[in-house]
């Protein structure tokens, strides 16, 4: 028997479906139809599937949402490749029956209500490729046991209550591409094994109280697009080469830390630059970056980071900007910057929807 076999998708069909007539009460079907009788035209008939003849989660615009715990009796459907339960309102814990799926290679249960620790047996499911949890409730440590899943890639378990710091042992899973750990209470420093992850394309750590230096080694990480580590008491400097190093980024979020020195010239470089967030950050002198490049950068943010030099020349970056066709958002305020505005602010793009420029040393007529 395998995955494709007719058996297979009746089975789990069957299962799911159990889940939904357990699920969902008359009353809904009733306010539904309330609902629809108070709708005097409907040119595109979209209300015609709303009737009694098929249950009302397969009316046209509806989408149902399974209630209820994850049954252990899961971990008997030895042939399951993938398990998706995205978005839905499932509680309790995950079962530790899972790890009986020795042939499973991602587990979707994003967005539920789950709760307690990640069981160490999904360690045994060694063909995992995603393990993705975000959105849940679960607590305690990563398991020391997911040393053994040599062969995941997409490792997401941000926004749940997870502890114990950051573990070591992930930089030996050498083909992680996505670690999205952020919005959890981890604490402790960035281990420097993270650097060992060659293939990494997305790290998102933020918002987990992390204290301490980044590894340098993490900045020779030459595949990432998307650095992300906002809202921790991160400190230290930017590499003078970070730009060249990081030469795929996409999006650069470090704010509401604790960075200070100057920001990287090298960041010229960064042509792929879609996101650039730094605000509240402790950085000091002038802005030198030459944003030209970027024809991608939609979000700029150097809000309250202490940039400024009172060179006479220091909003020289703004020409530059011109040539960012795609930027919406641009956030100077709070910071040094002093002197007269470019005319070339009159260049900016046509898309920009907010320009924040407040509390600065600027000074002369709007352009």
């Amino acid at each position: 028997m395998n995955t494709h076999s007719p058996y297979f998708p009746s089975m789990l069909l069957f299962f799911i479906t159990l889940l939904q007539v357990a699920a969902f009460e008359e009353g809904d079907r009733a306010a539904l139809q309330a609902f629809k009788s108070m709708i005097s035209h409907d040119p595109q008939g979209i209300l015609n599937s709303w009737n009694d003849s098929r249950h009302f989660c397969e009316w046209e615009g509806i989408t149902c949402a399974l209630r209820g715990s994850l049954s252990p009796y899961i971990g008997n459907l030895s042939f399951l490749r993938e398990i998706n339960l995205e978005n839905n309102t499932i509680q309790g814990e995950i079962p530790r029956e899972f790890g009986r799926l020795l042939r499973l290679e991602a587990l979707f249960l994003s967005n539920n209500s789950l709760a307690g620790k990640i069981p160490a047996n999904l360690s045994y499911c060694s063909r995992l490729t995603v393990l993705a949890l975000p959105y849940n409730k679960l607590v305690g440590r990563i398991p020391f046991e997911f040393v053994s899943l040599y062969k995941l890639k997409r490792l997401a378990l941000h926004r749940n209550s997870l502890t114990g710091g950051i573990p070591p042992f992930l930089g030996n899973l050498s083909s992680l591409e996505l670690l999205s750990l952020g919005a959890n209470s981890f604490g402790g420093n960035i281990p420097d094994s993270l650097g060992q992850l060659k293939e990494l394309e997305a790290l998102g750590i933020g918002g987990n109280n992390l204290s301490g230096t980044i590894p340098h080694s993490i900045y020779n990480l030459s595949f990432v697009e998307i650095f992300s580590v906002p809202q921790n008491q991160l400190h230290g400097s930017l590499p003078t080469s970070l730009g060249l190093t990081f030469s795929n980024l996409k999006h650069f979020q470090i704010d509401q830390n604790f960075f200070s020195g100057s920001i990287p010239i090298s960041l010229s470089n960064a042509s792929k630059l879609e996101v650039f967030q730094i605000g509240k950050n402790n950085f000091s002198g002038k802005l030198s970056v030459n944003f030209g490049s970027m024809k991608n950068l939609s979000f700029l943010n150097l809000f309250s980071s202490n940039l400024g030099s009172g060179e006479s020349d220091e909003m020289g970056f703004m020409n530059s900007l011109a040539n960012c066709s795609k930027l919406r958002v641009l956030r100077l305020g709070g910071n040094q910057f002093r002197g007269a505005l470019p005319h070339s602010i009159a260049n900016l793009s046509n898309q920009l929807q907010i320009l924040a420029l407040g509390d600065n040393q600027l000074y002369g007529s709007i352009p």
